[in-house]
Protein backbone atom coordinates (compact mmCIF):
# COMPACT_ATOMS: atom_id res chain seq x y z
CA UNK A 1 0.00 0.00 0.00
CA UNK A 2 1.30 3.47 -0.85
CA UNK A 3 0.59 6.74 0.91
CA UNK A 4 -2.21 7.63 -1.51
CA UNK A 5 -4.50 8.05 1.50
CA UNK A 6 -4.25 10.75 4.13
CA UNK A 7 -5.67 11.64 7.50
CA UNK A 8 -5.77 15.38 8.01
CA UNK A 9 -6.02 16.74 11.53
CA UNK A 10 -7.43 20.09 12.53
CA UNK A 11 -9.19 21.64 15.50
CA UNK A 12 -12.18 23.97 15.70
CA UNK A 13 -13.24 26.31 18.45
CA UNK A 14 -16.66 24.69 18.89
CA UNK A 15 -18.43 21.45 18.02
CA UNK A 16 -20.80 23.45 15.81
CA UNK A 17 -17.84 24.95 13.88
CA UNK A 18 -16.42 21.43 13.49
CA UNK A 19 -19.73 20.11 12.13
CA UNK A 20 -20.00 22.97 9.64
CA UNK A 21 -16.44 22.47 8.38
CA UNK A 22 -16.91 18.71 8.15
CA UNK A 23 -20.10 19.15 6.13
CA UNK A 24 -18.38 21.53 3.70
CA UNK A 25 -15.48 19.13 3.16
CA UNK A 26 -17.75 16.13 2.57
CA UNK A 27 -20.22 18.04 0.36
CA UNK A 28 -17.36 19.31 -1.82
CA UNK A 29 -16.01 15.74 -2.07
CA UNK A 30 -12.72 16.76 -0.51
CA UNK A 31 -13.18 14.28 2.33
CA UNK A 32 -14.85 10.90 2.30
CA UNK A 33 -15.44 10.99 6.05
CA UNK A 34 -14.74 13.28 8.99
CA UNK A 35 -14.69 12.08 12.58
CA UNK A 36 -15.23 14.73 15.25
CA UNK A 37 -13.99 14.33 18.78
CA UNK A 38 -16.26 16.87 20.45
CA UNK A 39 -13.91 17.88 23.24
CA UNK A 40 -10.14 18.02 23.51
CA UNK A 41 -8.14 20.27 25.81
CA UNK A 42 -5.48 22.30 24.01
CA UNK A 43 -2.60 24.17 25.63
CA UNK A 44 -0.55 26.36 23.30
CA UNK A 45 1.27 29.66 22.93
CA UNK A 46 -0.53 32.36 20.96
CA UNK A 47 0.89 35.87 20.57
CA UNK A 48 3.40 35.26 23.36
CA UNK A 49 0.85 34.04 25.91
CA UNK A 50 0.09 30.48 27.09
CA UNK A 51 -3.54 29.71 26.26
CA UNK A 52 -5.76 26.83 27.31
CA UNK A 53 -8.95 26.06 25.44
CA UNK A 54 -11.45 23.29 24.86
CA UNK A 55 -11.76 22.54 21.15
CA UNK A 56 -13.17 19.91 18.81
CA UNK A 57 -10.70 17.69 16.93
CA UNK A 58 -11.38 16.60 13.35
CA UNK A 59 -9.93 13.48 11.71
CA UNK A 60 -10.45 13.98 7.99
CA UNK A 61 -10.08 11.03 5.59
CA UNK A 62 -9.05 11.85 2.04
CA UNK A 63 -6.74 10.85 -0.79
CA UNK A 64 -3.65 12.55 -2.15
CA UNK A 65 -5.54 13.86 -5.20
CA UNK A 66 -7.84 15.98 -3.00
CA UNK A 67 -5.23 17.07 -0.44
CA UNK A 68 -4.19 20.52 -1.70
CA UNK A 69 -7.78 21.62 -2.35
CA UNK A 70 -8.84 20.25 1.05
CA UNK A 71 -6.15 22.27 2.85
CA UNK A 72 -7.12 25.43 0.94
CA UNK A 73 -10.77 24.86 1.85
CA UNK A 74 -9.92 24.48 5.54
CA UNK A 75 -7.98 27.77 5.46
CA UNK A 76 -10.84 29.51 3.65
CA UNK A 77 -13.65 28.33 5.96
CA UNK A 78 -11.84 28.17 9.31
CA UNK A 79 -12.46 30.72 12.06
CA UNK A 80 -8.83 30.68 13.27
CA UNK A 81 -6.16 32.97 11.80
CA UNK A 82 -3.75 30.02 11.77
CA UNK A 83 -5.69 26.73 11.72
CA UNK A 84 -3.98 23.49 12.56
CA UNK A 85 -3.53 21.40 9.43
CA UNK A 86 -1.42 18.28 9.90
CA UNK A 87 -1.31 15.54 7.29
CA UNK A 88 -0.63 11.93 8.22
CA UNK A 89 0.26 9.33 5.61
CA UNK A 90 -1.74 6.11 5.78
CA UNK A 91 0.67 3.28 5.08
CA UNK A 92 -1.73 0.32 5.10
CA UNK A 93 -5.29 -0.67 5.92
CA UNK A 94 -8.48 -2.17 4.58
CA UNK A 95 -8.35 -2.10 0.77
CA UNK A 96 -12.15 -2.13 0.62
CA UNK A 97 -12.22 1.04 2.75
CA UNK A 98 -9.67 2.72 0.45
CA UNK A 99 -11.76 1.73 -2.57
CA UNK A 100 -14.77 3.32 -0.86
CA UNK A 101 -12.80 6.55 -0.32
CA UNK A 102 -11.91 6.64 -4.01
CA UNK A 103 -15.53 5.99 -4.99
CA UNK A 104 -16.86 8.76 -2.73
CA UNK A 105 -14.27 11.30 -3.86
CA UNK A 106 -14.62 10.64 -7.59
Amino acid sequence: MTSDYKIVLTTCETKNDARKLAAILVEKKLAACVNILPEVESVYVWQGKVEQQTESKLFIKTNVQRLEELMACIKCHHSYDVPEIQVLDVSTGNTDYFNWINEVLS
